[in-house]
């Protein structure tokens, strides 16, 4: 419990340090206190055409290892 805790807030820390340092969130120490500004973020979807990969499913038959024991029974 105190792990998961500790790592939790390990992991809180650096996202912030790396948003700090990619410029996501900019810190500016001011008179009155400390000044927070963040970028804009835009989410959403552009049409674009992509190449996707075909699957082909086929059946087969191939060698596959197999165990006899010595009473004469099979296991797989």
């Amino acid at each position: 419990m105190l792990r998961t805790l500790l790592l939790l807030i390990v992991l809180v820390i650096v996202i912030f340090i790396a948003l700090v340092m990619t410029g996501f969130v900019n810190l500016r120490q001011e008179s009155s206190g400390v000044s927070v500004q963040t970028k804009d973020i835009e989410v959403g979807t552009t049409p674009a055409n992509v190449q996707l990969p075909t699957v082909t499913i086929e059946n087969r038959q191939v060698e596959v290892p197999s165990v006899t024991l010595s009473d004469g029974n099979s296991a797989q």
